[in-house]
């Protein structure tokens, strides 16, 4: 990916010097990007990297939860040798077709035989996952001494197990066929029924620890396969992965991601941290507002809620604490200010709704700009209001910093600031698309982390490996999302959704409010990732329907999602926030620092929901 922002740089840099791009080289990339996507798998299966419903994982038990994770590793394997499968089929009909790329006469089929061949690899490491779960499963005991010896398992006992659980996988997926076939007929008269069905399906097997990706792409495949065909259903699993490997527009995502990488492994954080304080830190609450504003700088740069939740959490927390800060201010700060992270831009979660929908990815950035001020600036008024109220959750103002310092904090951050500019100038200057925005934002953060000597000792590789195990994860949900997709879609069930929604005296804002709660609920149980791949398809028909924008909804979306992730009782950041307060901060405190800031978010959905210009002005500029 590294070569391929390289070549992206160098493509741009001959277009504007000479007039003279490098002929082909979207081609390249198209070619490139799909073998090198289709090798991350194998380290994400390896990790098992995979995104889980986990709200339930803490009720069952270990025994339970054991061989709930083997039920989700089987489940993943299914889905990889479907995927290897298909995509050699896909490959060989490539190769009968002769099918070439336009300029360069780049045969097509040797890069997706490749891409399948790595899926099959993926498919044996993810075997040697099944085999150490069921290990797992086996040893794992209810109520076992720790201090007593760990159990051991018997070689004859775990290759019967293994071969049972081998027969059983046989056998389920023959009855899967032969009941595709049975019920098809039923199935194609009663669609939505279907849909619905699967969906509450869908939902059960992904609380029940399946993998996410798996439960999407294997539920939307027996969807599809009892409306349309067994072949069909199988076609469409491999056509869209091999359309969405090769699709150069969306290299966009883990180029952005080796930016985020990059710029948390070189330190930008506390670069970023210390300009805010030196803005902010004379006045009362300045750590807190610093916070913010050091949240809303390494949110542009990594595009991750935990990430600049935790990152930021580690450099302000100690400090606000040794400086008197109430607990509650410290947490809630920045358990609010991480929430910044997905709505600065560059998101990941935009990118997310930019491809399931198929909207412009760089409109979408735009569109971002205005409300992630406006959100930075209500928790700031909500940080003023909060020590004005309760002067004893921050110590009294400071003294006033000189010139001098904010102009070398300023020198100091010069890092995060040109990567800023570079990446949302460009894009709203109409200088860079969003792929060379992101080559450049992916390279520069680099280069930062090159020289600053942050990459020495394996940590190069540590960086690359954690690129390599978020990209696997994020592009086998995509898979898993469109397959649903399109099962969804075949059902006719948002049309009746709409058509239900047009014979009702429900106003379109009261729709959008309904919705909004319900994106509340799920955001306080559930990360942003799988609150849209599941919901998009089914509720983004609806917008339309009522003349949304979805360029307004996509970012409406994020921010209630966001919103929802410091809600009580289940809010994901503020559990981020308790590890890393430590054991003297309860969780009642943190939740109770946090709901200042709830309030000022619901004002923030309020403002964005009655006037859409806020989002749509500034795309509409470009």
């Amino acid at each position: 990916m590294l070569l391929i922002a390289l070549g992206t740089i160098t493509d741009v840099m001959l277009r504007w010097l000479f007039n003279h791009p490098l002929v082909g080289f979207s081609e390249i990339v198209q070619v490139g990007l799909a073998v090198a996507i289709g090798a991350t798998f194998a380290a994400g299966a390896a990790s098992r990297v995979n995104l889980t419903i986990d709200i339930l994982a803490d009720h069952l038990g270990a025994r339970v939860t054991a061989w709930l994770n083997l039920l989700g590793a089987s489940a993943l394997l299914v889905l990889y040798l479907l995927l290897a499968w298909q995509m050699g089929l896909h490959a060989s009909d490539l190769q009968e077709r002769g099918a070439a790329t336009v300029y360069l006469d780049l045969k097509r089929s040797p890069y997706i035989w490749t891409v399948a061949v790595l899926l099959a690899a993926t498919g044996a490491v993810q075997a040697a996952v099944v085999l150490a779960s069921l290990r797992d499963a086996l040893l794992a005991s209810p109520k076992r001494d720790p201090a007593a010896t760990a159990p051991t398992l018997g070689t004859r006992r775990y290759a019967l197990w293994a071969i049972g659980l081998l027969a059983l996988a046989v056998a389920l997926v023959g009855s899967a066929v032969l009941g595709i076939k049975a019920f098809s007929a039923t199935a194609a008269s009663h669609p939505s029924t279907v849909a619905i069905v699967l969906f509450l399906v869908m939902w059960g097997t992904s609380l029940l620890l399946v993998p996410l990706c798996a439960s999407l792409a294997l539920t939307g495949v027996l969807g599809a396969a009892l409306l349309a065909g067994i072949d069909p259903a199988l076609s469409v699993l491999g056509t869209e992965a091999a359309a969405f490997l090769t699709n150069e527009n969306l290299a966009v995502l883990p180029l952005f991601l080796i930016m985020g990488s990059f710029a948390s492994a070189s330190g930008l954080s506390s670069d970023i941290y210390r300009l805010a304080q030196a803005l902010f830190g004379h006045f009362r609450g300045g750590l807190a507002l610093a916070t913010i504003g050091g949240c809303a700088g390494f949110g542009a740069l990594t595009g991750s809620s935990l990430a600049t939740a935790a990152t930021i959490g580690q450099v302000a927390l100690p400090e606000m604490r040794e400086r008197g800060y109430s607990p509650g201010l410290a947490t809630g700060c920045v358990a609010a200010g991480g929430t910044l992270g997905q709505l600065v831009p560059p998101s990941t979660a935009i990118i997310l709704y930019a491809i399931l929908t198929e909207e412009s990815i760089g409109r979408l950035f735009i569109a971002a700009v205005i409300p992630a001020v406006i959100a930075v600036a209500l928790y700031l008024a909500t940080i003023a209001l909060y020590v004005r109220l309760a002067p004893d959750a921050a110590p009294a103002a400071g003294r006033r910093v000189r010139l001098s310092e904010i102009m070398r904090a300023t020198r100091n951050a010069w890092g995060v600031l040109l990567l800023f500019a570079m990446v949302i100038g460009g894009l709203y200057g109409g200088v860079f698309t969003a792929n060379e925005a992101a080559a450049f934002g992916a390279m520069g953060a680099f280069l930062f982390a090159l020289f600053r000597g942050k990459l020495a000792g394996g940590k190069l590789w540590r960086v690359m490996g954690e690129v390599t195990r978020t990209t696997a994860m994020i592009y086998m949900l995509i898979f898993g999302a469109v397959t649903f997709s399109f099962f969804i879609g075949i059902t006719g069930l948002p049309e009746k959704l709409v058509s239900l929604l047009n014979s009702l005296t429900v106003p379109p804002l009261g729709v959008i409010a309904l919705l909004l709660v319900i994106y509340i609920l799920l955001g306080a149980i559930m990360d942003p990732f799988p609150v849209m791949v599941i919901t998009v398809p089914i509720v983004t028909p609806l917008v339309t329907s009522m003349g949304y924008d979805l360029v307004w909804w996509g970012i409406i979306m994020v921010c209630v999602v966001e919103t929802g992730m410091i809600t009580p009782p289940f809010g994901i950041n503020v559990f981020i926030l308790k590890g890393i307060s430590g054991g003297d901060v309860p969780m009642w405190t943190v939740f109770r620092g946090v709901m200042p800031f709830i309030a000022a978010d619901l004002v923030k959905l309020a403002l964005l929901t009655l006037f859409p210009v806020l989002v749509l002005w500034l795309p509409s500029t470009m």
